[in-house]
């Protein structure tokens, strides 16, 4: 007579591998919690900034010399007043606008500070088409500037220091609205400077005095939004899915190895008595 042979479901439901399960289910249940942690990360980190950069906030209130630019300050609108320094007044070239090349006026205005020193502050005017032109505005405001030295409230868009171009390097040009590179040409400098710069609105570049026929206001975008999700910590999530599915597959198969065995073992067992009784 054969010994019955138990089924992979009667095997699961021995206490030993309802354990085990239970345990797969816990471990389980924290890859799962790790995935979902991974996934609210990715999805954070992409979602909409929705700063209002565009109402313009005294710059003393997100700013401050020799500090580095912040998330909150880059990109948004700053309102403030000073003097200008008439002998730094200058161009920079290779400027992009509309689809064309041209020159940006600048200049260097001293903010007072709430203890009274001033610091500097690189300012972008306006830009041209001709940079010749834009060099003969850059004499008329440093003229200008010497007879008169006070300036009104400007407005406009506080921007992150740039890196020095391959032509300012190669060429000797100044492309590149560098603060490093403009201290060195400044002068007397007091070592007091905003790590950025600011780019006039259009009422701003019109008082001024910057625009001309010739000159147009330097077209400032708003900050884009990254709405991108963070890919790695998307792939940090399926791996900890992936995870959770080994745990169930481990414990089936450990059920399944073990009802194998079983029936190996009941298999050799009646061989072994079916030799025995043939001898």
């Amino acid at each position: 007579m054969s010994t019955p042979r138990p089924t992979f479901k009667q095997v699961a439901k021995r206490p030993r591998w309802i354990g085990v399960l239970a345990l797969c289910l816990l471990v389980a249940g924290v890859f799962a919690l790790l995935g979902q942690w991974q996934i609210e990360r990715a999805v954070e980190q992409g979602q909409t900034d929705e700063r209002d950069t565009e109402t313009a906030v005294p710059l003393t209130q997100v700013a401050e010399p020799t500090a580095t630019l912040t998330t909150e300050a880059g990109g948004r609108m700053v309102g403030f007043s000073g003097t200008w320094v008439a002998e730094d007044f200058d161009t920079l070239v290779g400027r992009q606008q509309d689809e064309r090349t041209g020159a940006w006026v600048i200049g260097r205005m001293l903010i007072e500070q709430p203890d009274g020193q001033p610091a500097s502050l690189p300012v972008a005017l306006a830009w041209f088409a001709d940079p010749a032109a834009a060099d003969a505005r850059v004499a008329e405001l440093t003229a200008a500037a010497g007879a008169t030295d006070a300036s009104g409230e400007l407005v406009g868009r506080l921007m992150p220091t740039e890196a020095p171009t391959q032509g300012d390097i190669r060429e000797g040009t100044s492309e590149a609205m560098s603060v490093a590179a403009l201290i060195n040409q400044w002068s007397d400098y007091n070592g007091l400077v905003y790590g950025s710069y600011a780019i006039l609105d259009e009422p701003s570049a019109a008082a001024s005095g910057a625009l001309t026929e010739s000159a147009q206001p330097i077209i400032s975008m708003r900050p884009v939004s990254d709405t991108q999700l963070n890919w790695l910590n998307v792939f940090y999530a399926v791996e900890w899915v992936a995870f959770m599915l080994f745990a169930f597959y481990l414990w089936y198969r450990l059920v399944k190895d073990a009802h194998e065995r079983e029936i190996e073992a009941i298999e050799d067992e009646e061989a072994a008595a079916a030799a025995a009784a043939g001898t």
